[in-house]
Formats: C-alpha cells, sequence, structure tokens
C-alpha cells in the first residue's frame, strides 16, 4: 500500500446563526460562512497530498470561484443571490533542522454578492509558527494566525481577529491516524458597541474569546482517506443582553476523500452541529433557554486539467433546528471553482 505523509486539517464548515436583532447589530454569525472558500483551498491541497508520497510544499496558491447561496443570512427571509469569491495565498519554510522547520504566510479571502452586499468580506490574515518531530512519531505544530475581516458595506461586522493554537496528530501503525488540537481565537469588533445587561450600548467595543478542543482519527487507504471529526468549543464575550453570545457548541461528523482517477477525486463530508445558549432566552418563554440543532452536508469533485491546475463542483447544504422558531432555517450553496498552484 502507498504510504502517505499524515497531514491534517479541520474541514468541518462553521455554521453561523441568524441573530433575531435589528439592522444595527448585523454581524458575521448573519453572513454566508467564510470558510466555504477555505475549505475548498483544503480539500484541494489535501487531494494533492494523498496522491502524491513524496515530500509537497505549496508556495503560492490561487482559487477563483462562482457560486449561488439561496439563503445568504440564513433566516427565514431566504435570500438568494450569486457570489464571486477568490483566494490568493502564499506561504514560505525554512528547515532549522532535519526534525524542525519553522514557515510563514500571508493570504487575502473576498466574497462578493451582487445583490446583498451586506454579506462581502474581505479576509487578510497572515499565518506564522513552527512545526516538529517528536518520538512515537508525533508531529507538533504551533501556530499564531492574526487577521482582519472587513465587511465593506456594513462596518459593525469587521473585526480584528487572533487565533493562537496548537496541534499534535500521530501516524499509528496500519495507515491509521489521529490528532488533537487547541485553539484560542480572541475577536474585537472596530465599529460594534457591546450591549449592556439592560439592552442599552455601553462604549467599549465587542470582544469575544473563544476556546476550541478538536479530536480527529481516521485512516489511509489505497485509493481513500476516512476520518472522524470532533470539535467543542466555549465562545464568551463582553456584550451582556442576555449574555446574547456566551454558548457552547458540539460537532461531529464524518469526512472522505476517494481517488476516482488519476485526474478525478471526490470529497463528501457531513457533521452535526449542537449549540446551547448560556443564558439567552426564548422571546415567547424566558424561563427556557435557546438551544439549536444543525447539520451540513458537502459534496464535491476535483477534476485535474493540469498538472498544477483543477476544477471543482461543490454543493454544500445546511440546516437548523432550534426552539426559537425566527433561528430555523435552510440553505444550500453550490459553487464551480478553479485552483492553481505554482
Amino acid at each position: 500500500m502507498k504510504k502517505c505523509p499524515v497531514v491534517f486539517w479541520t474541514l468541518s464548515l462553521l455554521i453561523f446563526f441568524s441573530l433575531p436583532l435589528t439592522a444595527a447589530d448585523f454581524t458575521e454569525e448573519q453572513t454566508t460562512e467564510k470558510d466555504l472558500g477555505k475549505t475548498e483551498e483544503k480539500v484541494y491541497k489535501k487531494i494533492e497530498t494523498v496522491k502524491d508520497s513524496g515530500k509537497y510544499k505549496t508556495k503560492f496558491f490561487a482559487s477563483a470561484l462562482q457560486g449561488y447561496d439561496n439563503n445568504v443570512f440564513l433566516d427565514p427571509r431566504r435570500k438568494a443571490d450569486t457570489f464571486s469569491e477568490g483566494i490568493l495565498d502564499a506561504k514560505a519554510e525554512y528547515s532549522l533542522s532535519g526534525r524542525w522547520k519553522v514557515f510563514g504566510g500571508a493570504s487575502v479571502h473576498d466574497i462578493t454578492y451582487w445583490e446583498a452586499t451586506d454579506a462581502n468580506l474581505v479576509d487578510t490574515d497572515l499565518k506564522f509558527g513552527f512545526e516538529g518531530k517528536l518520538p512515537e512519531n508525533i508531529t507538533l505544530t504551533v501556530l499564531n494566525n492574526p487577521e482582519i475581516v472587513a465587511y465593506p458595506y456594513y462596518g459593525d461586522g469587521t473585526y480584528f481577529g487572533d487565533k493562537t493554537g496548537l496541534e499534535l496528530r500521530q501516524r499509528l501503525p496500519h495507515n491509521l491516524f489521529h490528532a488533537f488540537g487547541y485553539e484560542y481565537f480572541y475577536k474585537r469588533y472596530t465599529n460594534q458597541k457591546a450591549h449592556l445587561g439592560w439592552g442599552g450600548k455601553s462604549e467599549d467595543k465587542r470582544i469575544d474569546n473563544r476556546n476550541t478542543f478538536d479530536y480527529e482519527f481516521g485512516v489511509y487507504l489505497t485509493k481513500a482517506m476516512l476520518k472522524l471529526s470532533s470539535e467543542y468549543f466555549v465562545n464568551a464575550s463582553n456584550d451582556k443582553f442576555h449574555d446574547y453570545y456566551d454558548y457552547q457548541s458540539v460537532r461531529i461528523g464524518p469526512s472522505m476523500i476517494y481517488l476516482i482517477t488519476d485526474k478525478m477525486s471526490a470529497y463528501l463530508a457531513y457533521n452535526r452541529q449542537y449549540k446551547t445558549y448560556e443564558s439567552r432566552t426564548l422571546p415567547t418563554d424566558t424561563t427556557r433557554r435557546e438551544h439549536d440543532r444543525g447539520y451540513t452536508a458537502i459534496g464535491a469533485l476535483y477534476y485535474d486539467i493540469y498538472k498544477n491546475t483543477t476544477l471543482s463542483l461543490s454543493y454544500a447544504y445546511r440546516q437548523n433546528k432550534s426552539n426559537y422558531a425566527a433561528q430555523k432555517y435552510s440553505g444550500s450553496i453550490t459553487t464551480l471553482g478553479l485552483h492553481c498552484r505554482f
């Protein structure tokens, strides 16, 4: 069996839920997930890694995608729109020894909706860290990722964020692998004010803090990679109105990459999310806390047009159920993408 290097990534899409607020409180959670294109990028890179048993490094990556979203704001209004998406990513590595290396990079990710312009965003981020090999086939990665996410047509969604975390991944016998990760995510909104306990706006900017723990276990087969991923995070905010942004989330689900031919690959994923708010109560019953249950299903095909150029077609369906009627929604996103690596 052809052995492949163990490279891991989090494939699950982040599901953001619409909030029953006024237009002035429009936030990132109400827009299409900014990680849709990033997931395309990661899956594409992973497929190429599975195909190549040798050492693989990405120096420059570019993607252009065109898509249709039939529920842009993830709410009962079901606003549909087409969008264009672009990704530019550059990465450099420097080997300190045979076991340790440092890396750094920068990327720009843009999403442009043609009618629902409030959802447009530009995500600019830097990544730097180090990676090393430990005993027992364990690889340690430490990463810091500052970013600025700007919503050009709606400033309240703009924020500065910084993600700091580590990952331990281990290659096991029989082509098995597993990985554990921890990430701290600090998010400070540029224009959005935090709410006071009685509902008014404070003078302080809204700040969110998120602690995430994830674990995955999988196996490499001759023409496939199977994986089960799980994630738990706690989000805490200085917004005091009903502790609106304080919640816990659990997400779990399988994914698979299958090499159909030398040029064509398929990707399938499914995950369920359980989201419970710490203090947010239902408008219709203040004795009950809100809780949401959702899932995402994804399917994609990748076809190599040339050695370093791949065409993709993907479909993602999202659904959320909640004990608060205004939070119930469903929607799908279809994209056609072109990915190039230099």
